[in-house]
Parts: structure tokens; C-alpha cells; sequence
């Protein structure tokens, strides 16, 4: 057990909060080799989410949940939280989810492109939530979406903004992607940003103008 999943751990005996959809989304996450924003993770959303006016929620994710039942509890009822996902399989595993949780009747999920669903959205967003998984190799384009259509003020929340450490092959892509997009964030005077070592490197960026 690594330091994160000891945390997690320590947290998930401790915090009053005991969703059993939590745990069951992170297993299958954990059994399909892909990341998740573990209980450490999950109440920083869900902290973040409570402490500025939240009216328009965009999430776009590969996963299978994780961020979206986090957030979904947290954010008040009169958010508009909208989820693009990457597959007809993410949309249902997703779908059911939020109905056993009772919270589908507030947010529409659809299967989208990504940044173009982000591009159509109306008006500038308080809130921006990537779990891309398998999909960061597309961050460039998702960097001009971000950069149109996160109000000032606003914040991005963003997993797996590690590069990883096996740089051959596929994962040349990956790092390269990864990278140019931290350095056009982290480099911009506009944003605030700092990357968190939980789920494989949780970014979080808050727009100042």
C-alpha cells in the first residue's frame, strides 16, 4: 500500500461520509489499471465545490464516476452541472450511478467529443472538472477550451497532470502532452495553479482574470 492509498484509507475510517457507491466506483476504476480521485481527492472537489458561487458545473470524464458522484453531492441544487463522457458504456455505468444515488435528476450526462461539448457551453463556467484517463493526449485542444470558457475567478480541476515516468512508445505522447499543457498553465500569470499528488497528479488552477 503506497502513502495515497494509506491516506485514503486513514480517511475513509475516519470521515463521516461511508457511500458505498464511492468505494464501488473506485474498485472498478482500480480493476480496469486506471486512476481515481481517491477519498483524499474526492472531499478536496467537494470542498472546493462549497467554497465559491458555483453556478455552471462542467465535468468531462473517461472514468466512471468517481469525480461526478463527488461533486454531485456537494454542489447546491440550483447548479447547472453538465457531464460529457467519452462512451455509450461510460454513459451508462455513470447514469446508473447517479440514480442509485438519488442525484440524477439534477445533472444531464451525454456522450460528447470533449472540448467542443466544453466550447458550446453558455455562460463561462465557475467550475471545470477533466478526468480525461486515457484521453490526455488530447490536452492541447482541451487548453483552448479551458482558456475561452473559465470564468474569472472561476476553477479547473484536472487528474493524472503527472508525467509519466516510462517515456517510450505511447507514453512519449502522453508526457508530451501532459507537459505542454502544465507549462502554458503554470506559466500563465492569469492562473493560479499548483498539482497535488493524489490521483497520478491532481491540478488545480483557480482563473484570477
Amino acid at each position: 500500500m503506497n502513502k495515497e492509498e494509506q491516506l485514503n484509507k486513514y480517511l475513509e475510517e475516519l470521515t463521516f461520509d461511508k457511500d458505498p457507491i464511492v468505494g464501488e466506483i473506485a474498485l472498478l476504476t482500480k480493476q480496469h489499471g486506471r486512476f481515481h480521485p481517491g477519498r483524499a481527492g474526492g472531499l478536496l472537489m467537494a470542498i472546493l465545490a462549497t467554497t465559491a458561487r458555483m453556478d455552471h458545473v462542467f465535468e468531462w470524464t473517461a472514468g466512471y464516476g468517481s469525480t461526478t458522484i463527488w461533486l454531485a453531492k456537494s454542489l447546491p441544487e440550483t447548479t447547472t452541472h453538465s457531464i460529457g463522457t467519452v462512451s455509450d458504456e461510460n454513459l451508462r455505468l455513470i447514469s446508473n450511478y447517479l440514480k442509485r444515488a438519488g442525484l440524477s435528476g439534477r445533472i444531464k450526462v451525454t456522450k460528447s467529443s470533449g472540448p467542443d461539448h466544453l466550447m458550446a457551453q453558455e455562460p463561462l463556467q465557475n467550475l471545470i472538472v477533466l478526468d480525461l484517463q486515457q484521453e490526455r493526449t488530447k490536452l492541447a485542444d482541451w487548453w483552448m477550451a479551458v482558456d475561452k470558457k473559465l470564468a474569472p475567478g472561476g476553477m479547473l480541476i484536472s487528474l493524472g497532470m503527472m508525467p509519466p515516468e516510462t517515456a517510450g512508445g505511447s507514453h512519449a505522447l502522453l508526457a508530451s502532452s501532459i507537459e505542454a499543457f502544465n507549462h502554458k498553465i503554470l506559466g500563465n500569470p492569469n492562473f493560479l495553479t499548483t498539482i497535488l499528488p493524489v490521483s497520478e497528479g491532481m491540478l488545480v488552477a483557480s482563473r484570477l482574470a
